[in-house]
């Protein structure tokens, strides 16, 4: 499954840049959307910054997932980010689920735009299952796409505040 996200924003680049990258602000927001177990770290190497969270998210799966997902998964995603002050910055997200078998990538795009800024995020969600793959790839999508969702309404009422 692929699905692509454009999250507008009215404070500049910058400012949703730190946002992206500071600890505080991703362990608020993933309590804020239901995580428990939250664990955030950043790193910088050379102009790359790295931000690792890993988390427990709660699972609705229907019947024939619930053996491939639990009811609340773990899941470590990592993003790296290279950019410089007024942006583009550019990253690359993976998010490994722990015990699910799929993979989950994206690539981000974070630019200025009309005196505010722009997230443009494309996501691939493969499952090599088979006889479930597809179904499976398509519930975490559609999943991973009401987390987007959800932290991007957290994020407009909350950077830059």
């Amino acid at each position: 499954m692929k699905f692509t996200q454009k999250d507008e924003y009215t404070v500049d680049v910058d400012t949703v840049f730190k946002a992206f990258t500071d600890p505080d602000f991703l362990t608020a927001r993933s309590e804020a959307i239901g995580a428990r177990n939250i664990s955030v770290e950043t790193s910088e190497d050379n102009g790359t910054i790295t931000v690792t969270v890993t988390r427990e998210m709660p699972s609705d799966a229907p019947s024939k997932l619930k053996k491939f997902i639990p009811a609340w998964s773990k899941a470590v995603q990592t993003e790296v980010w290279k950019g410089s002050p007024g942006g583009p910055y550019m990253g690359k997200a993976k998010v490994d689920p722990e015990g699910v078998p799929v993979s989950i990538e994206s690539r981000m795009k974070l630019s200025a735009k009309d005196g505010g800024s722009l997230m443009q995020i494309q996501t691939e969600v493969k499952s090599g299952i088979p006889f479930v793959g597809g179904a499976l790839a398509n519930f975490v999508g559609e999943t991973a796409q009401k987390t987007l969702a959800a932290e991007y309404e957290y994020n407009k009422a909350n950077i830059g505040k």
